[in-house]
């Protein structure tokens, strides 16, 4: 019962994303209210047990860039050892939340091996599924510069 959940819920994730905008694209508009800054986000992915492709990395500001087109996007080659890390610079102070992939084959989408991602995925806060993440579970404050670590999952 508990992996019949599991895919359910990642199911449910990723059938809607390929109806939606990639990580990778970006938003024209911030809907963050506040304009004290600028501050940096530095994300750390440690989990990487794949040493190839890309991490493409959408990093969201509100619940429709979460859901839909990310706030600012980024792309970085998988190193062939040690840690990823990933920064945004000249960000405003506001909540915002990370979601990214490993784009393993080099086509700028998250594969599917049916209904299941076959990519590595993570999320800002969530090192395990229980469902899809919604931006509130995800999501932190960003008040001065912040480094994070994002954790990869694999299906």
């Amino acid at each position: 019962m508990q992996n019949l959940f599991k895919v359910a819920a990642v199911t449910a994730l990723f059938v809607a994303a390929t109806a939606r905008p990639t990580l990778a694209q970006t938003a024209t508009t911030s809907t963050t209210v506040s304009t004290a800054g600028p501050h940096s986000l530095t994300i750390v992915v440690s989990s990487l047990s794949k040493r190839t492709g890309t991490i493409r990395v959408g990093l969201a500001n509100s619940t429709e860039t979460f859901d839909g087109e990310s706030y600012r996007t980024k792309v970085a080659t998988v190193p062939a050892s040690g840690d990823l890390v990933i920064t945004f610079d000249s960000l405003p102070a506001g909540r915002y939340a990370v979601r990214l992939y490993q784009d393993l084959n080099g086509n700028e989408k998250i594969d599917f091996n049916g209904a299941m991602p076959a990519e590595p995925f993570g999320f800002s806060n969530v090192t395990m599924l229980m469902g899809p993440p919604s931006f509130g579970q995800c999501a932190f404050d960003l008040a001065e510069n912040k480094r994070i670590p994002v954790s990869l999952m694999e299906m």
